[in-house]
């Protein structure tokens, strides 16, 4: 079993180490950027000139996959109980 003190500094470690997790995941620009990096080199490896029509039509096919497949992982279904009072007419 850990002592009092011990545990305490666990806690605080975790607490500090804790937020600095969190924070990687909540930077919208950062996620941004690496799909961004992402598409672009997926497609230059199919062979897609940057700044052409055919460039561009590729990015947005890569967006329109993410997206769908973001759907798939998570899909709008909700469940849910109304409860209505009225007073009658």
């Amino acid at each position: 079993m850990l002592n009092h003190s011990r545990m305490k500094g666990l806690l605080l470690g975790l607490a500090i180490v804790a937020p600095l997790g969190f924070a990687a995941c909540a930077d919208p620009a950062a996620e941004q950027a690496r799909l961004d990096a992402t598409d672009h080199q997926n497609c230059v490896e199919l062979g897609f000139k940057p700044d052409t029509e055919a460039y561009g039509n590729c990015r947005l096919k890569m967006k329109e996959i993410r997206a769908r497949e973001e759907a798939n992982r998570s899909p709008n279904v909700g469940f849910g109980v109304g409860i209505g009072v009225s007073k009658g007419f």
